[in-house]
């Protein structure tokens, strides 16, 4: 029996497990600019002036090596009138909803990111409020499954082999 468990654990750790690779781009025209580019979390930020009043319209592309779901994290400090988030899923463009909770804006959005195809994100904001900024974070989600079931695994092992003796 423990041979059998040292073999089960050694398959666990001897197994690789990787999460997809997600590549951003902004537009050239883009008044944001990404800060993190590639990896499996990648970022986009803006600040507006301290006057405000400026009108944002970025755009940015994203896509993976793999098929993988993605969670797509927006944050408005502090949400203005006229703001709209769209997201071209491969079947259209979806336009989010932004939560606003005490001047703040939050978007959360989670799909399906097939592999080497483009996604498109829109920003658009009419008029800044001053001092504003968005937070753009897009990540994909670690394939922890394995290791999640692995100790339950091994309880089980343990339980049955207690129930035995």
């Amino acid at each position: 029996m423990k041979k059998v468990m040292f073999l089960i654990v050694g398959l666990l750790f001897a197994s690789s497990v990787n999460a997809a690779t997600l590549q951003l781009a902004g537009h050239p025209a883009n008044d944001g600019s990404v800060s993190i580019s590639s990896g499996q979390v990648v970022r986009a930020s803006w600040d507006s002036s301290k006057a405000g009043g400026e009108t944002v319209s970025d755009h940015y592309r994203v896509r993976s090596n793999s098929l993988t779901g993605g969670y797509l994290s927006l944050t408005f400090n502090t949400l203005s009138k006229g703001t709209t988030v769209g997201i071209d899923d491969g079947t259209g463009i979806v336009n989010l909803a932004i939560s606003a909770v005490s001047g703040l804006g939050f978007v959360d959005y989670f799909w399906v990111l097939s592999a080497g195809a483009i996604y498109d994100i829109y920003i658009d904001i009419v008029s800044a409020n001053a001092g504003s900024n968005y937070d753009l974070r897009i990540e994909t989600p670690i394939p922890a499954a394995l290791f999640l079931f692995a100790p339950a695994l091994l309880g089980f092992f343990g339980l049955r082999s207690k129930l035995s003796a």
